[in-house]
């Protein structure tokens, strides 16, 4: 894995890796049963089941007044592609836990990313799902 991250990183620049990865991200998540959005418990008892089956560390969500937080923990992301890949590589779970949400039917409104940066060297990630501000368009902005 080390040889692929670094090549794969040669191939573009940061934004162009995360979204990459983000989209693998999605297409992993599709091959997972996470469909028990019944309460904030169940779904992360479902997500920690698949996380727990790949020894990939374990999901915390946490409900804050404008928004809801995903704590991943025990990544297995510098171990798999490097310290070099931090900048990048998170973004493979923010493109799961986006992926699951959507699937749960989470409103279109919200978008899910990552929040700050690499957290206890690598081994924490957080990911906050919220609302996102409307852009003005051409026509209302003056």
């Amino acid at each position: 894995m080390a040889a692929f991250s670094t090549e794969f990183a040669s191939k573009g620049e940061v934004k162009d890796l995360r979204m990459f990865m983000h989209q693998l991200g999605r297409t992993m998540a599709a091959g997972f049963q996470v469909n028990d959005g019944s309460s904030l418990q169940s779904l992360e008892d479902c997500m920690n089941r698949v996380w727990s089956s790949l020894n990939w560390g374990w999901a915390q969500l946490i409900e804050e007044a404008d928004c809801l937080i995903v704590v991943h923990h025990a990544s297995p992301l510098k171990v798999a592609f490097g310290s070099a890949a931090l900048e990048w590589s998170p973004a493979l779970l923010e493109g799961i836990y986006a992926q699951w949400f959507d699937g749960l039917g989470m409103d279109k409104s919200l978008r899910l990313q990552q929040r700050g940066g690499v957290q206890e060297d690598g081994q924490l990630f957080i990911y906050e799902l919220k609302k996102q501000a409307e852009e003005p368009s051409y026509f209302t902005r003056r």
